[in-house]
């Protein structure tokens, strides 16, 4: 079973094609929520599509113009088996002050993913060093999407046990080449950011294309494309439950 762990296809570039896209892609999504309109969203869907998994989140973008949303966005993770989008994002936001609120959303957000035993898949462009401060405060389960930092940092996540995701970019960006090369494939998720993050500039991504990422991921690794989506799978199931492996 393929597994797209973060897209975003509740988005207006799926307006005009979404049911034929979601059964085009009979493989199992986690639809990742960024603010209210998009967190029902997605809980809709879930309930439309038997192969949609619910991610319930705040997008750390949207410190600046939407916190007024936030109460109703941790209301909302009830709703979902995941809590995503979340995270830290100092590539688009520069002031401290609003950097220090994104941290404090971060952590409530933490906070009930530990208590309700929910697994985190994390956002986190230009905060890493904050963002592995706070993790080892946690018990929880937690995915980098679309990491995109040096090995170094890659293995300070695998010391707190935390999983890597890659998206079809990986096709063309060297660096994250290197390091799911690097990195064992048990600490390795697959996705897409659907529409985003494509194989090809330009151009929408969908679920079905994390097929590009098991494909790039089997040469890197030496391994055979079905083993390589049995070990995500399995490592996806893991995610998901309450257990050690």
């Amino acid at each position: 079973m393929l597994v797209d762990s973060h897209a975003h296809i509740d988005t207006k570039e799926f307006d005009i094609d979404r049911d034929s896209i979601v059964n085009e892609c009979q493989i199992l999504i986690v639809n990742a929520g960024v603010d209210i309109e998009s967190n029902l969203k997605t809980i809709e869907m879930s309930k439309k599509y038997k192969n949609i998994i619910p991610a319930i989140g705040f997008h750390p973008e949207f410190v600046k113009n939407k916190q007024n949303e936030v109460e109703k966005c941790l209301e909302l993770t009830k709703y979902g088996k995941i809590i995503s989008e979340v995270g830290i994002d100092y590539f688009w936001i520069k002031d401290t002050e609003y950097r220090k609120k994104q941290i404090e959303i971060l952590q409530r957000f933490l906070q009930i993913a530990e208590k309700e035993s929910k697994p985190v898949i994390l956002h986190v462009r230009g905060g890493m060093n904050d963002l592995l401060e706070i993790l080892p405060s946690y018990k929880i389960k937690f995915v980098i999407h679309a990491f995109e930092g040096s090995i170094k940092i890659a293995n300070k996540i695998l010391d707190l046990n935390g999983m890597l995701s890659f998206p079809p970019i990986i096709v063309r960006d060297k660096n994250r080449q290197i390091i799911a090369k690097e990195i064992p494939i048990e600490n390795i998720l697959t996705e897409t950011d659907s529409p985003f993050m494509s194989a090809e500039k330009m151009s929408r991504n969908k679920p079905c294309n994390v097929n590009i990422v098991i494909k790039q991921l089997s040469k890197l690794k030496g391994i055979e494309e079905k083993e390589i989506e049995e070990k995500i799978y399995k490592n996806f199931l893991f995610l998901l439950r309450d257990t050690t492996r």
